[in-house]
């Protein structure tokens, strides 16, 4: 990542517009709503979602597609609390780019399966 590029950030949980934690993204450039490959799959956490990667087992997880300043992964690792439940790693979108998104660290054993892609259900 060089550090001068804007980022392309998906979000799918706390942090889409509307939800507790957009709030963070007011310096962000909203791009579009868009949605995974199906190579993932999206977890309801009670007050937050986790999306974890599950090649060719997933699902598309729908979400929005943000630009934002690498300067701002600091506050977002704070409020995902990177890297103990969340971290920031590359992911596919449907039409084939690339993005970063907060991918889940911890156990989804018992977590409910959200099979629409859609947070919250």
């Amino acid at each position: 990542m060089n550090q001068n590029d804007p980022l392309l950030l998906f979000v799918y949980g706390t942090l889409k517009r509307g939800k507790k934690n957009h709030y963070a993204l007011a310096n962000a450039h909203y791009l579009n709503e868009t949605c995974t490959s199906p190579d993932y799959l999206l977890v309801d956490l009670g007050p937050y979602s986790g999306m974890v990667e599950k090649p060719q087992q997933g699902f598309s997880v729908q979400g929005e597609l943000f630009e934002i300043p690498y300067d701002l992964l600091a506050e977002l690792d704070k409020i995902e609390d990177a890297p103990f439940l969340f971290n920031l790693e590359p992911i596919t979108l449907a039409d084939g780019s690339k993005a970063f998104a907060y991918l889940y660290k911890q156990s989804i054993l018992g977590a409910s399966i959200l099979s629409e892609g859609v947070w919250p259900a």
